[in-house]
């Protein structure tokens, strides 16, 4: 895996998606910026819609927790 620090990755409550990358970031010992987008203030220049969703600097990356996790896999 290449370096997962440049990521950023913003949940929402009540969300087993997110639930299910968080478990999989955790397992993997990954280093990712994680925003709870309902408990905390963020700022992009786009909006996000669908959580989970992966952001690197000011670019979507992925969303939703099958591509999220795939994506991780292969950085």
């Amino acid at each position: 895996m290449l370096n997962s620090n440049s990521y950023q990755l913003f949940i929402t409550n009540k969300c087993s998606c997110c639930e299910d990358v968080l478990a999989f970031i955790k397992s993997e010992k990954l280093t990712i910026s994680i925003t709870n987008v309902e408990e905390e203030e963020y700022n992009l220049p786009f909006s996000v819609m669908i959580f989970p969703a992966l952001v690197s600097g000011n670019k979507l990356m992925s969303y939703g927790c099958e591509d999220i996790i795939s994506k991780l896999k292969v950085s």
